[in-house]
């Protein structure tokens, strides 16, 4: 998590200037706390065969 952010860190600069330190704070543990996959959709994935393959 925060690779990305320090990837984004230009954006995180105006979130920042526009949310100020509290709002900042908030935007980031809810980012870090939210569900990033869908849960249906990795139960799917999951139940399917597995095949690796190395090329």
């Amino acid at each position: 998590m925060i690779n990305v952010l320090v990837q984004y860190s230009d954006r995180l600069v105006k979130i920042f200037n526009t949310l100020g330190i509290m709002g900042f704070i908030r935007f980031v543990r809810q980012n870090i706390g939210a569900p990033w996959l869908d849960p249906v959709w990795v139960e799917v994935r999951l139940a399917r065969p597995f095949q690796l393959r190395l090329i």
